[in-house]
């Protein structure tokens, strides 16, 4: 039989096929990771994802490129409002109504009733519970108890990390001395576990920074200053500044004047002081903030009526360096109660604004206004609580 082989030995064993290699999501390099991370819609999003496994917490917590980048692309959401209690109380927390189901993950895991504060072997175990938020930045809150003497700083989406309490260099209850005005945090993306506490004195011609490092867990006091453009000079009054605000690595307090405003360039803690802009001039009833835009860049919001408008630090066609007017939007009050507009925040880009029946937000980018929820907390100081990078 001519063709055919041995019928009785088995047929010759079949070559394996070359099977091709799997590929996972764990097979992805870092760069393609960071990539496909970019198009995630949210900030919340993010920190659930890269909480997925160490090598995607690591690939997004050690590239600042990538930080910057997302920030373009997302803006990071508000979760709430934190206010004042109108007893003895700790502050309350007004969520922000949205239905993004990681921003309320995040609220969820989040312990915005600050219990911390009431840790029985803490040292603020004994004070009373008279706390008062007095800044909110970077995912970090500063509360004060001027009974107990005492600030504390809470994070309250870490639940693993205790309240930071620091002990105030001063009587908080003497009426003696200079002004105390404001305290202000300062943290870096470069040293996020580092921070600068900063509190403003004033007298009558001059101001004094008080300064705490988180690093060497004490307070600095630095000279006095002098301020010249402090009008009128036969005013004996103290109370020449209004609370200050925080834009970029500057701090600013506006002078009760209605003319000036006091800047702090935070990194050399130097002083300098400009005329406000004709648009703020004089203004009695004008409402302003200083914040920065998304890209980092000073602006002011300010409301005059139910009029929004957006300043920003430009150099003009003189060269001659001025704030210009860049944009303007008008809110229509839904009913006659909603009689008052006032801008509370301005950060990341977006203004933060409450009238007496709802808050709102504005894109300073696209200058589009946004209903964010109904306002149902009528304390004298509130403070957007705005998702921080962890």
């Amino acid at each position: 039989m001519s063709g055919g082989g041995d019928p009785t030995q088995p047929p010759p064993a079949k070559s394996p096929k070359q099977s091709s290699p799997t590929t996972t999501i764990e097979s992805l390099g870092e760069d393609l990771l960071l990539t496909i991370f970019l198009r995630l819609p949210s900030l919340a999003t993010l920190i659930r994802a890269a909480l997925t496994c160490r090598a995607w917490r690591r690939a997004v917590a050690s590239s600042p490129s990538f930080r910057r980048s997302f920030r373009e692309l997302h803006p990071a959401p508000l979760l709430g409002i934190f206010e004042d209690p109108d007893r003895d109380a700790l502050p309350p927390f007004v969520s922000a109504h949205r239905r993004d189901r990681d921003v309320l993950a995040a609220i969820r895991g989040g312990d915005f009733f600050l219990t911390p504060l009431l840790e029985p072997n803490s040292c603020a175990s004994d004070a009373p519970l008279r706390w008062r938020v007095v800044d909110c930045r970077d995912g970090r809150i500063v509360l004060m108890n001027r009974v107990a003497g005492l600030l504390a700083i809470v994070n309250p989406l870490a639940r693993q990390c205790p309240p930071d309490y620091i002990h105030i260099p001063f009587d908080m209850c003497s009426r003696d001395g200079p002004l105390r005005l404001g305290v202000h945090l300062l943290s870096s993306d470069e040293e996020p576990m580092s921070f600068r506490v900063v509190w403003l004195l004033c007298d009558i011609s001059r101001v004094q920074l008080v300064v705490f490092s988180s690093e060497t867990r004490d307070w600095s006091f630095l000279p006095w200053v002098e301020i010249t453009e402090r009008v009128p000079a036969h005013d004996a009054n103290n109370w020449w500044l209004r609370w200050g605000m925080q834009a970029n690595g500057l701090l600013y307090w506006p002078f009760k004047n209605e003319e000036h405003m006091l800047t702090l360039d935070t990194a050399t803690m130097e002083f300098s002081v400009f005329e406000l802009p004709p648009y703020l001039k004089g203004q009695q009833d004008c409402f302003y903030a200083v914040g920065e835009t998304k890209d980092g860049e000073p602006c002011i919001v300010y409301c005059i009526g139910f009029s929004i408008g957006v300043l920003k630090d430009r150099v003009g066609d003189d060269g001659i360096k001025r704030w210009i007017l860049v944009g303007m939007v008008h809110y229509e009050a839904e009913s006659a109660n909603d009689n008052r507009l006032q801008v509370v925040a301005v950060e990341g880009g977006f203004a933060y604004l409450i009238t007496t029946e709802m808050v709102l937000s504005l894109c300073i980018e696209t200058m589009e206004l946004e209903k964010l929820f109904p306002r149902t907390f009528y304390a004298r100081h509130f403070h957007p609580y705005i998702m921080a990078w962890p």
